[in-house]
């Protein structure tokens, strides 16, 4: 059976030039945007209150993310309109709900994150080996849609997505890296997983049997225990581990 490579998505190949977690431009333009957009059907609203209900929502998928759980991204989206106007979901029909969605991947695509070196070499690696790829990711606030979008115009090419907030599942759980592994069409031991998190991804893969390599980041971050095969600084040392684990 041949071997398949899965990697995190957010600071394991995109992400902040600094390697935040936040982007303070794309809030900014997240927010603006919906509040433009709201001022035509709702004169009531103020920018802060957009601000503050955005800010809810992300912490809400924070806390969800801790017990390995989220929700679809069009329910998130209701959320957060209801938060901002709890009038405003019951006259919007779905159409308009989707819009608003819309909205939020137009942000995320305009003030898109960093590709960090290293990403590109790993894919032409896999793709001359005839190595599968997979993405496994935990979303935060942006739709499936706008990842898709993300990937293609950034010719970033995988074989298998499997994102928290299509699943309503979240790393580490089991049904990430399982539903991964199955439309690969692999099994755990032929598989090695890349990520920053030593919970997440680390562990997550480790528990169903997966080989892992977490990403440091300067070593900012260290494993929790001795099941990992490697810790490499950044993505770019990812294929010299390749050529060993092959």
């Amino acid at each position: 059976m041949k071997k398949s490579v899965t990697i995190d998505l957010w600071e394991t190949i995109i992400g902040e030039k600094d390697y935040s977690s936040f982007s303070v431009s794309r809030r900014e333009k997240k927010c603006k945007y919906i509040y433009d957009y709201l001022r035509k059907i709702d004169n009531n609203t103020s920018l802060d209150r957009v601000i503050n209900s955005h800010d809810f929502v992300v912490n809400q998928i924070a806390k969800f993310s801790r017990f390995h759980s989220d929700r679809l991204f069009i329910d998130w989206t209701k959320i957060f309109i209801n938060k901002i106007n709890p009038k405003l979901i019951n006259q919007m029909q779905e159409k308009e709900i989707i819009h608003f969605g819309d909205i939020l991947d137009e942000a995320f695509l305009e003030d898109p994150p960093d590709i960090f070196d290293g990403t590109y070499e790993l894919l032409e690696f896999c793709k001359l080996r005839n190595i599968r790829l997979g993405i496994i990711s935990n979303t935060g606030f942006n739709s499936p849609k706008a990842y898709r979008k993300f990937m293609s115009k950034n010719k970033i090419f995988y074989d298998v997505m499997s994102l928290s907030n299509e699943l309503e599942t979240a790393k580490p759980h089991s049904k990430m890296f399982w539903n991964t592994i199955n439309n690969l069409e692999t099994i755990p031991k032929n598989s090695i997983h890349f990520g920053d998190n030593p919970v997440a991804d680390i562990l997550g893969a480790t528990n169903i049997g997966m080989d892992a390599v977490l990403i440091s980041k300067n070593n900012k971050k260290s494993p929790i225990n001795s099941n990992h095969l490697a810790v490499i600084d950044t993505i770019k040392d990812a294929i010299d581990i390749l050529l060993d684990w092959i």
